[in-house]
């Protein structure tokens, strides 16, 4: 009897081993697939015939996401968001993997035959591409250049490109180009000049008056709307409509050397600012109103061009920058008797709210 209990025993530890060496091998033999939905609405996600909800941005504005502890090996899935064209694949795990897709949705092209007829108009195709769920750092604001001293008897025409692209200025004759969300000084002679700007399919004509000893700042922007015609089928291809590039006065940074020399102000005289306090101004150059938020106090700043200034005391700061539409975070620094100046715009292709340190 005694040695029966014995056998038992360890018949009890085998088994007891076995299970922990399974569970060991098959949990060394899992990995994790995290599906991320950046597209406005639910998407259906199935993987290997079973169907799981995930929610989009509507609801969860950083994306929905679902995680799923699976065996190592390949596996088959397909997706599906209202109104889209859906998507299937496959994804291959290795053990202990943990692998990150997120779903976004793309604009197809449309299909035009050789006399230029439309046959297929464009669709909202589903795609996956390889995310992360660690964010990006964001980037640093853009800083433009400093302005350079000017000759001996000229102007300095500055150029500013809040347009999400390169931006061609003739100016007389000669043609200038400006890099997207960059700057360009033309020194000239003094007088009033004509010139034409483009960028894509969008231009403006317009003139200047350079004086002697004195920066004039020009900023161009493009209004935003839909950039896509509409195609119908057996008609012809449309012709885009361009989308208006407008043009507003900007308040330029003075070098430090060179006194004589000054800018233009965008309207009217800046503010004073008092010695122990600090100056923040916000321009807008979004065709609408801007809500621009700072020491935990909400500012309207009208659209095209608009302005703001307020004295802020010295020290760091966060703002929010937002429309309807869109919305930038951002921080700064104000310096006792100085001014600090942000431009905001809006990037047409992206969507996506831009600030600049002037």
């Amino acid at each position: 009897m005694k040695h029966t209990s014995h056998i038992w025993a360890i018949c009890i530890v085998l088994l007891l081993v076995l299970v922990s060496v399974a569970a060991t091998s098959s949990q060394a033999g899992q990995a994790q697939l995290v599906i991320i939905n950046y597209v406005g609405g639910q998407m259906t996600f199935t993987l290997d015939g079973t169907v799981y909800p995930v929610p989009g941005t509507d609801t969860q504005p950083s994306g929905g996401q679902l995680a799923l502890t699976l065996t190592a090996g390949r596996h088959t899935y397909s997706a599906q968001v209202p109104g889209s064209e859906g998507a299937n694949g496959d994804v291959e795990l290795t053990a202990g993997q943990s692998r990150v897709l997120g779903a976004r949705l793309e604009r197809s092209a449309p299909v035009i035959s050789p006399a230029g007829i439309v046959l297929e108009k464009p669709r909202d195709i589903l795609v996956f591409f390889e995310a992360s769920l660690t964010p990006a750092a964001p980037a640093p604001p853009p800083q433009a250049l400093p302005l350079q001293p000017l000759p001996l008897g000229q102007g300095g025409l500055v150029l500013v490109n809040y347009i999400g692209e390169e931006l061609a200025v003739d100016i007389e004759g000669v043609l200038y180009k400006v890099p997207a969300d960059g700057r360009l000084q033309v020194n000239l002679p003094p007088g009033e000049l004509t010139y034409s700007a483009s960028a894509g399919g969008s231009g403006i004509n317009g003139s200047a008056q350079v004086r002697s000893g004195v920066y004039t700042g020009l900023g161009f922007t493009r209004e935003t709307g839909p950039q896509e015609p509409d195609y119908d089928v057996g008609e012809p291809v449309p012709t885009p409509v361009p989308l208006k590039i407008s043009v507003f006065p900007v308040l330029l940074d003075v070098p430090a050397s060179g006194a004589p020399s000054k800018s233009v102000p965008a309207a009217g005289q800046p503010m004073a600012i008092p010695a122990d306090q600090g100056q923040l101004g916000v321009v807008n150059y979004i065709g609408e109103t801007l809500t621009f938020t700072v020491n935990d106090r909400a500012y309207a700043v009208a659209g095209s061009g608009g302005m703001l200034e307020i004295n802020l005391t010295p020290g760091e700061y966060t703002f929010t920058a937002s429309t309807p539409r869109a919305a930038a975070n951002g921080s700064l620094r104000v310096t006792a008797g100085a001014a600090v100046r942000i431009s905001v715009t809006l990037d047409v292709s992206s969507g996506q709210m831009k600030v600049y340190t002037e």
